[in-house]
């Protein structure tokens, strides 16, 4: 599961997804587009917006879909929400859950970060001279002696930190890029670039 709010998504989403899908021997990774971000504003594109635009970039992508179920609430996105959904449909899948260092370092300030924990696994993506607050190391450390280092099948609690290909694009940017008239081509892939211009976003 990788969650985000995906306006627009871009290669910065893509690459990290795809190697992530790879170096865990992943079946299938599930991006999540949120529908009302818990701790973000209003997006620039609307639910349906986003998910045309991810299921636009991923279509014919072995192991990358798109799940809409966040996106679809009307209420505010809860990570354990999403969790609890999926552990009731699919009782015997291991589940884990993908974020970003910077989200990771407040964690803790999650809705009900434990219960994510017995839920599913999480794998921090590094993000290179960025170090993580001591509560965060803590917290770690704890789920080693809990959990262990290793997501076995059936595992929960687990956290491992992940490398991927850090490409500094920025949704933030892009938009900013396509309010100026400017062409946002190669930072996004051209089906997504095409979807902004023929419906008028950002």
């Amino acid at each position: 599961l990788f969650g985000g709010t995906f306006d627009p998504v871009h290669f910065g989403h893509l690459r990290p997804a795809l190697e992530l899908a790879e170096a865990f021997e992943l079946r299938t990774l599930r991006l999540l587009p949120a529908h009302r971000p818990a701790h973000r504003g209003p997006t620039g594109a609307n639910s349906s917006q986003r998910i045309a635009m991810l299921e636009a970039a991923v279509q014919g992508v072995p192991r990358l879909a798109v799940d809409t179920r966040e996106a679809r609430r009307e209420t505010p996105s809860y990570t354990v929400d999403t969790l609890a959904e999926l552990r009731a449909e699919r009782p015997e899948a291991t589940l884990l859950f993908f974020l970003g260092l910077d989200a990771f370092a407040g964690f803790a300030d999650w809705h009900r970060p434990d219960d994510i924990l017995a839920l599913a696994n999480l794998v921090v993506v590094e993000r290179p001279g960025t170090p993580l607050p001591d509560a965060a190391e803590r917290l770690i450390e704890r789920q080693r002696e809990r959990a262990g280092e290793t997501i076995g099948d059936g595992a929960t609690g687990v956290i491992v930190r992940a490398d991927v290909t850090q490409l500094a694009i920025s949704a933030t940017d892009i938009r900013h890029r396509v309010a100026a008239g400017q062409n946002p081509r190669f930072l996004l892939p051209e089906p997504v670039r095409e979807y902004i211009a023929e419906n008028g976003l950002y």
